[in-house]
């Protein structure tokens, strides 16, 4: 058995694969040839929605956080004017609670970054397989014959003789 048959065989094996994968996701009409297509836009799409919900989570995470310091500065303020201790014993753990709920929305914030680097990855790995898939189209194109064409030598297109030109020198 040749290489060449060993590496068709082994990306057939391949791409069966990655259609069983995305059957497995939910898409059941894949084309091989549009298999690997397939799968590189969900992975865009993917991408694109969790870009958007980060953007969404991190949005509402800083404005909660600036109510909250809002609140806290407005819990200072009145608790200076005060001179009960019921309300004063309350505005304190305002504060308090405010504060525990800005570190709260602080962890969201930072949660997110890993968003970001999810969607690096997500990047690099469709930039591979995008690269993937073009030397894998180029090896199968280029290797396997054409069966509509003689095989003889090559000639540019433009430089071919014709029919006419055969018969002319011959007549």
């Amino acid at each position: 058995m040749s290489d060449l048959e060993s590496l068709r065989r082994d990306i057939v094996s391949m791409v069966e694969e990655l259609r069983t994968a995305m059957q497995d996701i939910g898409d059941q009409d894949t084309q091989e040839t549009h298999v690997v297509s397939n799968a590189r836009d969900r992975l865009r799409y993917i991408s694109a929605l969790t870009e958007q919900a980060a953007g969404r989570t991190l949005g509402a995470a800083e404005s909660i956080a600036d109510r909250l310091q809002a609140q806290r500065a407005r819990a200072a303020e009145l608790m200076g004017r005060t001179r009960s201790a019921d309300v004063r014993g309350f505005l304190a753990d305002l504060q308090e609670e405010h504060r525990l709920s800005a570190g709260d929305a602080s962890e969201i914030i930072q949660a997110q970054a890993f968003q970001d680097l999810v969607g690096q990855v997500v990047n690099k790995l469709l930039v591979t397989v995008q690269k993937m898939e073009d030397g894998l189209v180029h090896l199968l194109v280029e290797d396997e014959p054409d069966q509509g064409r003689l095989a003889g030598p090559a000639v540019a297109p433009g430089t071919a003789i014709s029919q006419d030109d055969v018969d002319n020198l011959f007549g």
